[in-house]
């Protein structure tokens, strides 16, 4: 009880009800003991600060019990208490780490299996149920089509980069047998490849110098929802992937990782396709989405892979209706069921290629 889990420590809420406490004693002493017909300006002054305060501090942990104990989403990194415990209560691991059920090696036979890898938005970060998953809804429409001719699996992990997506799709190809690989590629996903150093590393949290997310839910709250937009590496985070993708080295070293996936899955006769997923929500001045896609899809269609840029199919919504909530700007069950479409329009519809 008194380690930090889900709910924090224990110790750290209970000091924070003795400051309340303690507040309001002081208010009691004044109202008891202080001379205010003898000093009536300070009287005043000192009894409307104790008043605000003992009305703060029960604000204060109202917010506090509220987020530590109730409170329950995601947030772009997930680090803090509530996300955790989003985590804890809607996700569960296969014994590949993979937010799915659990595949035997052995495929059926007769059975086409198509894996979809990706990161974080092929995960679902943030969708409480898998039904609500592009690759989910995509499954359902192979089985409506024909009950149990296709097997969809979903490879994803928050963080994955391309170069960390090489390996697992061989495994799929070596061990599962997979007829299909579906790269779910996001722009994000050269970051790795991009220059850090401890200044500036939008790949690693955020973290405030003054406050513990596990001492107090209510200020880390207060400091990721007003205090990280701010932050450098948050706020020029597209900038600096657009500084990559331009950079003839940086990109080179990229789609060389690319062309080897995909040449991997040519040599092992496995059709190799890929999804450019869109940021839903952006920062910075120099991103631009459509010149993004296009770069990307341009060089993929140059190495004969098929694409299917999902960006078109967000076009007429607006953002604020397609992200998880206002702190996490992953995709939601809206956002998922127009990749879901857009992907089967693509790549399977019967009159799709």
């Amino acid at each position: 009880m008194l380690t930090s889990g889900v709910f924090g420590y224990l110790f750290d809420y209970l000091l924070w009800w003795v400051l309340l406490a303690s507040l309001f004693v002081h208010a009691w002493c004044f109202l008891r003991f202080f001379p205010r017909k003898k000093y009536r300006k300070a009287g005043l002054i000192l009894g409307n600060a104790l008043a605000f305060g003992c009305m703060l501090g029960v604000v204060a942990i109202i917010g506090e019990s509220y987020f530590r104990f109730v409170y329950v989403s995601t947030d772009a990194f997930g680090m803090s208490l509530p996300a955790r415990r989003w985590f804890a209560l809607h996700t569960t691991l296969n014994s590949l780490g993979c937010r799915d059920k659990e595949w035997s090696i052995e495929k059926p036979t007769g059975v086409r299996r198509i894996a979809f890898v990706g990161d974080s938005f092929a995960y679902g970060w943030g969708l409480k149920r898998v039904e609500d998953r592009f690759t989910e809804r995509v499954a359902a429409r192979f089985a409506d089509r024909a009950s149990g001719a296709v097997e969809v699996m979903n490879v994803a992990k928050p963080g994955w980069g391309t170069e960390d997506q090489m390996a697992p799709v061989a495994d799929l190809v070596t061990r599962f047998g997979v007829d299909e690989i579906v790269l779910c590629y996001v722009p994000n996903d050269i970051e790795k490849r991009l220059p850090r150093n401890n200044e500036f590393d939008p790949i690693r949290p955020p973290e405030s110098r003054f406050i513990d997310p596990d001492r107090s839910c209510l200020l880390d709250y207060l400091y990721r929802r007003i205090c990280v937009p701010r932050v450098a590496s948050v706020r020029d985070y597209h900038d600096w992937l657009t500084d990559g993708l331009e950079d003839p080295e940086t990109w080179g070293a990229h789609t060389g990782d690319l062309s080897a996936i995909a040449r991997f899955c040519r040599d092992h006769r496995v059709r190799f396709r890929v999804a450019l997923l869109p940021f839903i929500r952006t920062s910075g001045e120099k991103y631009v989405a459509s010149a993004v896609h296009g770069k990307l899809t341009k060089f993929l269609r140059g190495i004969d892979v098929e694409v299917a840029d999902l960006l078109p199919a967000l076009a007429d919504h607006d953002p604020a209706n397609l992200t998880v909530n206002s702190q996490d700007a992953h995709p939601n069950e809206q956002a998922h069921e127009l990749f879901a479409g857009a992907i089967w329009k693509r790549f399977y519809s019967e009159d799709g290629p």
